[in-house]
């Protein structure tokens, strides 16, 4: 039974919360202790002032189930401090919310150790900093406020935007080591522009933008923005007229800048969206952010943009954490610069027709991890893609759109250095629900001179796509792809171009058909039927697929019954999981899954 202390959940390699060390080069090199999910409160709060929210991770819960036939939601984790707290100074509700509950005892930082449970017998343990601002350097906003204020916690400012212009504003474009906080449980309109230029060749201290006091997060609203400002410009991105450019700092205008537990919202007309970070600099960090209605600017939430000049030097070197966004019409979040590691996120839209839910785009080195991505049935989706050197997506849940993964090749890229390749980039644990084109290889405004090269696709899990017009297509002149532990599912099975070379497709289930068009090499894969006349070698690999094999065949259970023929009969290799991170024997089966326990074993 689910849940009992009978099933061993050792096998599920999903995570089921923040485990990644995040800090940052500065305390890495003066060895301050690791930690997972970051916070802050200033030392002069007051007993029961809100410190944000422990999150799971928003796809564990869609890999969860899909594995073990649950039904697992938002409200089936629970949360306990389990250290950093003796003296009970927190509290932690039950969907994961931090408080201060004794602010007198908050003397200095603390790393409070918070588990987070599904079951008694599994859990996952995530260590949360609070660290502790000098109130001296804290600058606080309320928007309810008359009159011109301090910016103290007992004498706010109303807002930013009132302190940036003029000949002596008080606040311009923020300063290192400051920290920015918004009142909470505030809807507010608001807009900030911010930089963090090296000082003296150094990486100055944080600049952070966040939230103060008691309930949720502050609502930024731009519905009555009529000058489409963002609530944020982040770095040189619509700064004209500052001193501080790339022409006078050639090592960026933005580093180490933070912008933390905030949520924005829109409901009107017009091209407003929240963000746009044309930092060119390094140790930025986006924590716990939400976009909680329509955004109709087509370069959606974020737009992280690559500044002109960073093909050669300098990517941009960004953490993004926790963001969500809801009802995007066009993107939700494109990366446009490169440098930016990503973990956890989720974009849901019910709007027809959104283009990309997250994606890298056209600079190298982006690293996505942890996302529950939904959209209503869609015809113009490019899914989430890989347009250079190592855009990497892992454990992606994508509900709704047409193209799931597309490998791009864009002409902007041409002229530019290697990097600018599709290379070492690629899929893994990508679980496709109701896709109608799952993959689709394309091009951009021509021909270009980069050419894609060992692109894999590894634990690709495809489910309620019969529908679907395609399936995982190789083409774009791309050599060298892997295809490896995947269950192509109801959809339409695997196509290789004929101007591709070296494609392999290995310990695949493949119901539908395999459509060799170029040479292609087949191992320890199960598979409907051969069609095409591209050749290649077939090793240890059996076709076409029947009932008996399987557990349950017309219900799309791939697993291998018990006495199937499939079991022990493949090639060795050296993977050493199957597509459920079940163990791989030392005569591995046929196909992507391994005979592995039931869950009432």
């Amino acid at each position: 039974m689910i849940g009992s202390t009978m099933v061993d959940y050792s096998s599920f390699k999903h995570p089921i919360t923040h485990i990644e060390d995040i800090r940052t080069a500065p305390e890495v090199a003066s060895k301050e202790p690791i930690y997972h999910q970051y916070y802050i409160l200033p030392e002069d709060c007051d007993d029961g002032d809100n410190v944000g929210k422990v999150n799971f991770l928003w796809s564990h819960q869609k890999f969860f189930n899909r594995r073990w036939g649950t039904s697992i939601d938002d409200s089936s984790y629970s949360f306990e401090i389990r250290s950093g707290n003796s003296d009970k100074a927190f509290s932690i509700s039950s969907q994961g919310e931090l408080k201060i509950e004794k602010s007198s005892l908050f003397v200095s930082t603390r790393y409070l150790t918070v588990r987070v449970k599904l079951f008694e017998t599994y859990f996952e343990d995530t260590i949360c900093k609070v660290y502790r601002i000098p109130a001296k350097n804290c600058v606080y906003f309320d928007f309810k406020v008359d009159g011109k204020g301090e910016g103290t916690r007992n004498n706010p400012y109303k807002r930013w935007q009132d302190h940036f212009y003029g000949s002596a504003p008080a606040i311009a474009t923020g300063k290192a080591g400051y920290f920015y906080l918004w009142k909470r449980g505030q809807r507010i309109e608001d807009w900030t522009k911010v930089q963090n230029p090296l000082i003296g060749g150094k990486r100055p201290a944080y600049l952070t933008l966040g939230a103060w006091g008691k309930g949720p997060r502050p609502i930024i609203d731009g519905s009555n923005n009529k000058s489409s400002e963002r609530f944020c410009d982040v770095g040189d991105a619509r700064l004209n007229g500052t001193s501080v450019t790339m022409k006078t700092n050639p090592e960026g205008v933005a580093h180490n800048i933070c912008i933390m537990d905030i949520e924005t919202d829109f409901d009107g007309d017009g091209p407003w969206y929240p963000y746009q970070v044309g930092m060119y600099g390094k140790g930025n960090r986006f924590i716990r952010l939400k976009c909680s209605t329509v955004l109709t600017w087509e370069d959606g939430f974020f737009w992280v943009k690559n500044h002109p000049g960073a093909e050669d030097s300098g990517f941009l070197e960004a953490l993004f954490q926790d963001i969500e966004t809801y009802d995007s019409k066009h993107r939700a979040i494109k990366f446009e610069g490169g440098g930016v590691k990503g973990r956890n996120f989720r974009c849901h839209t019910s709007i027809i027709d959104s283009e990309t839910p997250l994606s890298a785009a056209n600079a190298p080195f982006v690293d996505l991890k942890y996302a529950d991505l939904q959209c209503l049935d869609n015809k113009r989706s490019l899914g989430i893609q890989i347009r250079a050197e190592a855009h990497t997506y892992e454990w992606f849940y994508l509900k709704g759109y047409m193209d799931a993964m597309n490998p791009f090749r864009h002409v902007s890229h041409n002229g530019l250095d290697d990097s600018f390749r599709i290379k070492n980039s690629g899929f893994k644990h990508i679980l496709i629900d109701g896709c109608t084109r799952f993959i689709c290889q394309s091009v951009n405004n021509g021909p270009t001179d980069k050419t894609p090269i060992g692109i894999y696709f590894i634990n690709i899990d495809v489910v309620n796509s019969s529908r679907a017009k395609g399936g995982l297509t190789i083409a774009q002149d791309a050599t060298d792809t892997i295809i490896q532990m995947c269950n192509l599912g109801d959809s339409p099975g695997i196509v290789v171009f004929q101007d591709t070379s070296g494609t392999v497709i290995s310990n695949c289930t493949v119901p539908g058909k395999i459509d060799r068009r170029a040479a292609t090499t087949i191992i320890n894969t199960v598979f409907g039927r051969l069609a095409g006349s591209g050749g290649g070698d077939i090793i240890t690999s059996v076709s076409p697929l029947k009932p008996s094999y399987f557990v349950d065949m017309a219900g799309g259970n791939y697993r291998p019954a018990h006495g199937s023929p499939l079991i022990g009969a493949a090639t060795p290799i050296k993977n050493f999981f199957d597509l459920e991170g079940n163990e791989i024997r030392n005569f591995p089966t046929i196909g992507c899954y391994e005979l592995a326990p039931d869950a009432q074993e």
